[in-house]
C-alpha cells in the first residue's frame, strides 16, 4: 500500500497512485477534466489520490500567493441563500468542487453572507464598503447575481471569477459556466434522430444568461433542420396552466423541453391529470439535472451539469489570476454538458 507522503508529493506520484498519465493528473488537479474528456471516475481517482499524497500547488505558486496573504484566502460569496443542506442539493457539488481545488491549490476558504436589500439579493457593497475585501479574490455564485456589484468589484480590482455564464455591460468579468447552448442542440439533434418534428418550450420567467443560452441553442438546432421555432412559454410554476399544454398538443407537439424542475414537477402533475403517457404520448426532457431527487417517482430525460468542475475550474482560475494577472489564459470559459435521453423519451407517437 503506498504511504501517504507528507511532503514533496509531486504528479507523477500521483499519476502512479491513480493509475493514470501525468498529462490526465495535470487537466484534473487545474479544473479542466472535463474540459479534457476526463470520466468523473477517473477524476475522483485522481483528487482521492492527490489528497491522500497530500498534494499542493508548485512551490513558486505558493510562494506567490503566501506574499500576497499569508495564507491565502479565498471568499465565496453568494447574492440568494443556496448553501446546502444535503448532498442532494443543487449546489452541493459546486461547493464541493470549490472546497476540493483549494485543497489542491493550497488555499483557504472563508464563507461570506450579507443582509439583503429590499429586492431580497445579498449585496456585497454595503455603505460603500467592499465586504469581499477581506480576501484576496472571490467566487461567486447565485442566480440573481447583482450587476452593479460586480461591475463595482471589477473597477475596484477585486479579483473574481463567477461561477455560471454572466455578462455585465462595459466590463469583462472573469466567469466558468456551463455550455448550455451547445448542450441544448445536441439534445434536439438526438430528439430529430428519433423522429419528432414538433416541440414546445417551456422556460423560466426570469431570464439570465444560462436560460437564454439554453433558448438559444434549442431555436439555432430547429432552425438548422428547417423546422418551426415555437413560440417559447416563459412562466413561474405557480402561472403554468393545462391549457399552455392542451395547446402544445393540439399544434402537434411530441417533445417538450423544460427549463426548471419546478416546471417540471407541475408540468407532470398535468399530464398526469390529463391521463397522459410518458413518453409514448409525449417526450419530455429537463435541461437541468435533479440531484434532490426524481420527480414523479421516476428519473427524467436530461441535461447533465458539470458542476463539480465548474466549482474547481473556479478556484484554479482565481489562483491563475492571484499569482499571474497578466497572464495569457483564458478568463472566460463554459464548460461542456453531457445528458441522458432515457425513460421520459420515445420515439414519436404515430399521427
Amino acid at each position: 500500500m503506498t504511504r501517504p507522503r507528507t511532503r514533496g508529493s509531486r504528479q507523477a506520484d500521483i499519476a502512479r497512485e491513480a493509475g493514470v498519465s501525468q498529462s490526465t493528473v495535470s487537466q484534473v488537479l487545474r479544473g479542466a477534466g472535463d474540459l479534457s474528456r476526463i470520466s468523473p471516475e477517473t477524476q475522483r481517482r485522481v483528487l482521492t489520490a492527490a489528497r491522500q499524497l497530500r498534494y499542493s500547488t508548485s512551490p513558486q505558486q505558493r510562494s506567490t500567493l503566501q506574499r500576497r496573504h499569508a495564507p491565502p484566502l479565498l471568499g465565496v460569496h453568494t447574492f440568494e441563500p443556496i448553501f446546502p443542506t444535503s448532498t442532494g442539493d443543487y449546489y452541493f457539488e459546486f461547493l464541493q468542487g470549490i472546497e476540493e481545488q483549494a485543497s489542491i491549490e493550497g488555499c483557504n476558504l472563508v464563507l461570506f453572507t450579507a443582509a439583503r436589500d429590499e429586492g431580497g439579493v445579498r449585496r456585497i457593497y454595503r455603505d460603500n464598503v467592499n465586504g469581499l475585501g477581506q480576501a484576496a479574490g472571490s467566487l461567486i455564485l447565485g442566480h440573481r447575481a447583482h450587476r452593479d456589484d460586480l461591475a463595482r468589484l471589477a473597477a475596484d480590482g477585486h479579483p473574481f471569477v463567477y461561477i455560471g455564464h454572466r455578462e455585465v455591460p462595459g466590463v469583462e468579468i472573469c466567469y466558468v459556466g456551463g455550455d448550455y447552448r451547445a448542450a441544448t442542440g445536441r439534445i434536439v439533434d438526438d430528439l430529430v434522430a428519433l423522429g419528432h418534428r414538433s416541440f414546445a418550450y417551456l422556460g423560466e420567467a426570469v431570464r439570465y444568461e444560462p436560460q437564454a443560452d439554453r433558448w438559444d441553442g434549442f431555436a439555432a438546432a430547429l432552425d438548422r433542420f428547417g423546422l418551426a421555432v415555437p413560440v417559447p412559454a416563459y412562466a413561474n410554476p405557480d402561472g403554468l396552466t393545462a391549457q399552455w399544454l392542451d395547446d402544445a398538443l393540439a399544434a402537434g407537439t411530441t417533445a417538450i423541453l423544460v427549463e426548471s424542475v419546478g416546471l417540471l414537477r407541475v408540468l407532470h402533475a398535468i399530464t398526469s391529470l390529463r391521463g397522459l403517457r410518458i413518453p409514448d404520448e409525449i417526450s419530455i426532457v429537463l435541461l437541468v439535472d435533479d440531484p434532490g431527487g426524481e420527480v414523479g417517482g421516476q428519473p427524467w430525460a436530461c441535461m447533465h451539469i458539470p458542476r463539480n468542475a465548474m466549482g474547481r475550474r473556479a478556484v484554479h482560475m482565481l489562483t491563475g489570476l492571484l499569482t499571474d494577472p497578466a497572464g495569457d489564459y483564458d478568463r472566460q470559459l463554459l464548460l461542456p454538458c453531457a445528458h441522458t435521453l432515457t425513460r421520459t423519451v420515445g420515439p414519436p407517437r404515430p399521427t
